[in-house]
């Protein structure tokens, strides 16, 4: 593997134009990114071609090269071998966002991004927290009053944590998001949720603490940023220290308290009314949310998703939301194991090969970008055969406990672990037999 990596490091090396047009070296989880000094000097299509690349994203005077989980650090720390220049680590997020910035440049797809970039870095204390709500859970239902114990107290407490904490690390990370002091975001959000202001009224106005949940933290949070950015303009410098974080922090309270909370309320309410329409009343519809997923993912969009998920489990314990949208990556899974099976392409086989075991663990990015879009047809059907599974996982009322997971590893975090895994193999089958029926244009070596 150590040889095929280096190899594969050499190839790209010679492909942007050699170490002396590499400017800059990145690795993420699965990409290395190079910023070369003159495009014109790079093969893309050639690095496009080689043994183990997935795709290639060109942003501006960068190349993200894909090569999947765990091998993007080793090609990139062999390119270090080979040229001197040392490699850092960057995050997934900041690479989509450079990646999509300059053909998804519009308000809304930037407000989603700003949330991607909000909950991604919370993302594994939701897995950790996430599993060890399922071994607590299994615990005290095999050993009634397990709960009680000094060690089922423990387990608890770090199984709903990063719930308990959530809106001030959504504050803080949100007012970072849009420039402002971080430490603002989190005391507002602190002040909206806090069990103190229970029984107060503000000119007739009910305050319900932790009314709107995350939702009301994104909007105030970010409000805050923007209203400290502007203080701070005409603010005198001897005053600045104090005076502004006061000011931002007493209007916010009081317009977070008066309107945004409420606001929050309204709109966190009502995703909680629509969503729970769907799945009990007319839960065939929930296909329609699998359907437009690994579009959304292709713009980074639907990290926004997670915001709502959160909210669905503050409001209700937890989301059938997110079980249905994860069945876009299965349907993928079957259409790649389609195109497996049928192609004579050897690069292609060996492609889908190494990014299945990958893509069912629900990291779809190699799939998606080595197989499914290139060849167009496949990529259809694995949006169609995800609808058809997230379909069946709402008739089955199968719900997450987490707001962000996927593929196998999510089972083990829902209400019912063996019908997820029958809507997760509903998906792998509806894909693959999608795909076959649609058929693809087999690649020439």
């Amino acid at each position: 593997m150590s040889e095929e990596n280096k190899l594969l490091a050499k190839s790209i090396v010679e492909n942007v134009g050699g170490k002396e047009n590499i400017a800059i070296l990145e690795n993420c989880m699965t990409r290395v990114r190079l910023t070369v000094k003159d495009m014109s000097k790079t093969k893309v299509e050639a690095i496009k071609a080689l043994e183990g690349v997935f795709g290639v994203v060109e942003v501006n005077n960068s190349l993200q090269v894909i090569v999947g989980p765990g091998k993007s650090s080793k090609v990139a720390q062999q390119i270090t071998d080979l040229t001197g220049i040392k490699s850092g680590v960057v995050e997934e997020a900041i690479l989509l966002k450079e990646a999509n910035k300059a053909k998804n440049n519009t308000p809304v797809k930037n407000a989603m991004k700003k949330i991607a970039n909000i909950f991604i870095p919370i993302l594994p204390a939701f897995i950790a927290c996430g599993l060890m709500v399922a071994i607590f859970e299994s615990s005290y239902v095999a050993m009634p009053g397990f709960q009680d114990t000094s060690i089922g107290k423990i387990m608890g407490t770090f199984a709903y944590s990063v719930f308990t904490i959530l809106p001030i690390i959504v504050g803080y990370n949100t007012c970072k998001e849009y420039g402002g002091s971080p430490i603002i975001g989190a005391v507002l959000a602190g002040i909206l949720t806090s069990g103190s202001l229970a029984g107060a009224t503000l000119f007739g106005i009910n305050i319900v603490p932790g009314r709107g949940g995350v939702i009301s933290v994104l909007i105030v949070a970010a409000l805050a940023a923007v209203l400290e950015k502007k203080i701070r303009k005409f603010m005198p410098e001897f005053l600045d220290m104090f005076m502004t974080p006061l000011l931002t922090i007493s209007i916010m309270t009081l317009v977070g308290l008066l309107i945004f909370q409420p606001l929050g309320g309204f709109i966190s309410e009502s995703i909680g009314a629509f969503v729970s329409y769907i799945i009990y009343k007319v839960p065939a519809l929930a296909g329609l949310a699998t359907l437009v997923y690994l579009p959304l993912v292709m713009t980074g969009m639907h990290h926004g998703l997670i915001a709502v998920n959160a909210q669905l489990i503050a409001d209700f314990g937890v989301t059938y939301l997110l079980p249905v949208t994860c069945m876009a990556g299965a349907g993928q899974v079957g259409a790649a194991f389609a195109v497996y099976l049928k192609t004579k392409n050897i690069r292609l086989k060996k492609v889908i090969k190494n990014a299945l075991p990958v893509g069912m663990l629900g990291i779809g990015e190699p799939l998606m970008w080595g197989c499914t879009i290139p060849l167009g047809r496949p990529f259809i059907a694995s949006c169609i055969g995800g609808a058809i599974g997230g379909s069946a996982m709402a008739l089955m009322r199968v719900a997450a406990k987490v707001p962000e997971l996927s593929g196998i590893p999510l089972a083990f975090i829902t209400t019912n672990i063996p019908l997820y895994f029958v809507g997760l193999g509903i998906s792998y089958l509806c894909g693959f037999v999608i795909c076959n029926l649609m058929g693809f244009d087999d690649p020439q070596e």
